[in-house]
């Protein structure tokens, strides 16, 4: 029997592909994914006197360092070539006498709160944990505001130009939260042992670790490493956020969740798994003596408890207040807001309900696309705020393709679905949204109910659906709605989500493979942009990532907060939409 597999959007283009072949591509199972149609929001009524501009603000877009040394002070230039980092002073703050920390600030997190994300050892293709790590650990070099891959615990670093090598120069006297020091034998064992996002990238490229004195680290590396500074020096992965050897070899993996030690401005000083983290200034970290002594987050799932507590005063900052209750939100003057642009969502359906399921032909998975309203979406979730937009990475990471919305068109999803031999629709197990969005699951299913595609709802905790979108035969069946803030860039996102194997990937597709292998292998910047060009096209235009509508990171503050404006510690640190640095944030008296 032959498929016949249609190659979007050109519909006179028609690929016949035997089921053996569909199956391969598509992994155990049928590992297909779908993409919506979108249109961008008219223009919104103009805002009251107390609510934020009525569009998200939009985050500084990155490129990759280049090889010459640059001053810190400066934002690299545009570029696909990783650098040798800029002065170390640039990045310190003034040595200005200052008060000791005092007051407590407390945060209401959006989802219950996991011990798992106290240790960046094995740190998801998630932006989330370093909502958290920012304040309890540091990292050789990250993003700062107005300064991406700032050397942090490295005073300097350097990336060879033949790109075989990197080189990072210790700040003196940098100290962990137990007073130890850090050294480069807890470089080496960070990266030797790390095991969270883009692990297999940075183990298999690399050759070994030299440390030629005390202060010295130098990664030598099998081939050319272009992505290394890349993936090593933002959220992209954890391999570059420190932890003490001695203490994670003394009380285990489990043991250094449940009590962490960092390198950052905040010590660990107790939690409740799930509900509650509790931090306390740490007066020696190298940068400066942050000024508030006690950070505490509270995991809070429910919005309307979110909402409530802001009101009351119980904690000075929610995040994500969503759909009716952001409207509210932004006519209290009791309550700052600031909104700022985050990252696509998707549909997928990376493991079909069975292997002859309507979804492997690509006709059903456009018609699935074209009955998306995503304007209704970002109106009703968002405060018509987003920017929608029509590609499943962010147009702002380097890389990634800056795409139109798709349209939405009720009357051609039909005219496709008979086409395909389904004219009355079908069943499908569940919609699975990622917790805590499930006003987004009950609209997007309600407006699949247009072409006659039934389904159903289906909540899970977070850590449960994260559980369940690993490869193999036990992954998430039916059609999951993605949120993915990981940073980086257009391949560190593909890498995880549509290579077989990546942590988050149902796809087992050898085109992408190959393609995608040969990127990695490559120090030639126009392929790398074809290559990776290439990936996102044919996702797209097969309908195997569907965007849906951009989110945005909605923040609800009380009156303690004293940064004016708010934007300098809210989503001012790039591909970052949550607070920091932490160590900057102060309190009115």
């Amino acid at each position: 029997m032959r498929l016949e597999v249609e190659r979007a959007p050109s519909p006179s283009r028609v690929r016949l592909v035997s089921r053996r072949r569909f199956l391969m591509l598509s992994g155990s199972t049928s590992t297909l994914v779908l993409l919506a149609a979108c249109q961008r929001s008219g223009a919104p009524p103009a805002p009251a006197a107390t609510q934020e501009p009525a569009v998200a603000r939009t985050r500084e877009a990155i490129s990759t360092p280049q090889t010459a040394a640059a001053p810190a002070t400066s934002a690299p230039a545009a570029a696909a070539q990783p650098a040798a980092a800029p002065a170390a002073a640039a990045t310190t703050a003034p040595a200005v006498a200052q008060p000791g920390p005092k007051g407590k600030f407390i945060e209401g997190w959006q989802s219950g709160l996991t011990p798992a994300w106290n240790d960046p050892q094995e740190n998801p293709p998630q932006i989330t944990p370093y909502n958290f790590q920012l304040a309890l650990h540091d990292a050789l070099v990250k993003h700062m505001p107005g300064k991406t891959f700032a050397p942090s615990l490295a005073e300097s670093y350097d990336v060879a130009p033949d790109f075989k090598s990197a080189t990072f120069k210790l700040r003196p006297n940098i100290k962990f939260h137990d007073g130890s020091p850090v050294t480069p034998d807890d470089v080496t064992f960070t990266y030797m042992n790390y095991r969270g996002a883009n692990a297999k990238i940075l183990h298999d490229k690399l050759d070994r670790i030299d440390a030629p004195d005390d202060r010295t680290v130098k990664f030598i590396f099998k081939e050319p490493f272009v992505d290394f500074i890349m993936i090593y020096g933002s959220p992209s992965s954890g391999a570059g956020w420190i932890v003490p050897k001695a203490y994670y070899e003394k009380v285990g993996k489990d043991g250094f969740k449940n009590a962490p030690i960092g390198a950052g401005p905040y010590r660990f000083v107790k939690q409740r798994a799930g509900s509650e983290l509790e931090l306390e200034a740490f007066t020696d970290y190298w940068r400066k003596v942050p000024s508030i002594k006690t950070i505490v987050f509270l995991g809070i799932p429910e919005i309307a408890t979110r909402f409530a507590v802001l009101k009351t005063g119980e904690v000075d900052a929610a995040y994500a207040i969503q759909g009716d209750l952001f409207q509210t939100m932004r006519q209290d003057p009791a309550i700052r807001v600031t909104v700022v642009q985050g990252n696509p969502t998707w549909l997928e359906m990376a493991t079909l309900d069975n292997p002859d399921h309507p979804l492997k032909d690509v006709r059903v998975r456009q018609a699935i696309s074209l009955a998306i309203d995503r304007k209704a979406v970002n109106d009703a979730e968002l405060g018509g705020t987003s920017s929608i937009g029509g590609n499943w990475i962010p147009p702002d990471w380097p890389g990634a393709l800056d795409l139109p919305v798709p349209p939405t068109d009720i009357a051609k999803a039909k005219q496709l679905l008979a086409e395909a031999g389904v004219p009355n629709g079908f069943d499908v197990s569940a919609l699975t949204p990622l917790p805590p969005y499930f006003s987004w699951g009950e609209r997007l299913v309600s407006q699949l109910r247009a072409i006659n595609v039934k389904t159903t709802m289906n909540t899970m905790e977070r850590a449960a659906f994260y559980d369940a979108l690993g490869p193999g035969q036990s992954r998430l069946k039916g059609i999951q709605l993605m949120f993915s803030g990981a940073p980086g860039d257009a391949a560190g996102r593909i890498r995880e989500s549509a290579v077989t194997g990546g942590t988050f990937s149902g796809l087992s597709i050898p085109e992408i493979d190959g393609w995608m292998k040969q990127y990695d292998t490559s120090t030639d910047m126009a392929e790398r942009k074809r290559l990776v060009e290439q990936v996102q096209k044919y996702t797209l235009e097969q309908f195997i990532m569907i965007p849906v509508c951009r989110n945005v990171a909605i923040w609800g503050f009380g009156q303690r907060l004293a940064n004016n404006p708010l934007e300098t510690v809210v989503g001012s640190i790039p591909q970052y939409n949550f607070l920091g640095p932490y160590e900057d944030m102060t309190l009115k008296d």
